[in-house]
């Protein structure tokens, strides 16, 4: 049986074209205009190797941001990897409204693949990652520390803008956790077309919730805050091409959050409308999906 054809590389571009009249490179893409001109007609090893002298231009650069070689089955593959190395924490949802996703180097897991869709769990938290062929990894340089790796999609495959208030969205068919699994979820409302963040409730939970669908965000959190802070329910936060669940004790106002997995719903932070946090930059027409902060 003939194993099937590799793809060729994905084009570096970033969508900043800008050339350093200095050094001849674009400072996005870090190619040369002859390498960008022939990028189409190249053939994979002359691609391979332009690739291979991009993280040393860029540094050369100084440039922040660069896109990663990670195409069709290698980026759910980088994804798996760093999760079972317990290399790092994967960050999933909006500024102030994130679900913070890793393990113990000791800590048991499951990953499993179905039709390009990652699956891993543990017994705390979870993640599935659709490699989606327009999902995108970005390097994102960090003064004095290891790189940040942003998963990003195009504007235009980020789905629509979630609802403002709180909403019932029904039995949660897609459960990765098996706390309440297939119970009802609700939608916070935050509005954003970045990420949902979402809760899993057991029936009890979700009868002293429904009363208040319909209420605005943040209002919502006067309603129905003590109920939920009572029973920690499993946070689904949803993001271009992933999801993410936590189960974990939701720390009191001013408590600490515990050790491994946790969520962060700060409303002062969400009321700023970034995506990303400000000291992360993210190429321009790109949503994120996640971030993975190793170490």
């Amino acid at each position: 049986m003939t194993a099937p054809a590799r793809r060729p590389p994905a084009s570096p571009c970033i969508g900043v074209c800008v050339i350093d009249e200095a050094k001849g490179l674009c400072t996005g893409c870090v190619r040369t205009l002859d390498e960008i001109a022939a990028w189409g007609s190249a053939s994979e090893d002359h691609r391979a190797g332009v690739w291979a002298a991009l993280p040393a231009r860029a540094a050369a650069m100084g440039l922040s941001v660069r896109r990663l070689d990670w195409q069709g089955e290698r980026l759910p593959d980088e994804v798996e990897m760093r999760f079972a190395g317990a290399s790092g924490t994967f960050v999933a949802g909006v500024y102030g409204a994130v679900a913070e996703v890793m393990r113990e180097a000791d800590e048991p897991f499951e990953a499993s693949r179905n039709d390009g869709v990652l699956s891993i769990r543990t017994s705390r938290a979870g993640l599935r990652l659709e490699g989606a062929p327009y999902l995108t990894a970005f390097e994102i340089a960090r003064p004095e520390r290891a790189p940040l790796i942003a998963l990003a999609v195009p504007f235009g495959r980020a789905g629509p803008r979630g609802p403002s208030d709180l909403t019932d969205l029904g039995p949660d068919a897609d459960s990765l956790l098996p706390r309440d699994a297939g119970g009802r979820r609700f939608d916070l409302g935050l509005g954003r077309r970045a990420a949902r963040f979402t809760i899993r409730c057991a029936d009890d939970l979700a009868e002293a919730i429904t009363p208040h669908t319909g209420t605005p965000w943040p209002a919502c959190l006067g309603k129905i805050g003590i109920s939920v802070l009572t029973a920690s329910p499993v946070r689904v936060i949803e993001a271009p091409c992933l999801r993410a669940e936590v189960d974990a004790i939701i720390p009191p106002p001013g408590g600490t959050s515990p050790d491994g997995p946790h969520t962060h719903l700060l409303p002062d932070h969400i009321a700023q409308g970034f995506d990303t946090p400000p000291t992360v930059p993210l190429p321009k027409g790109y949503v994120l999906s996640a971030l993975f902060y190793p170490g």
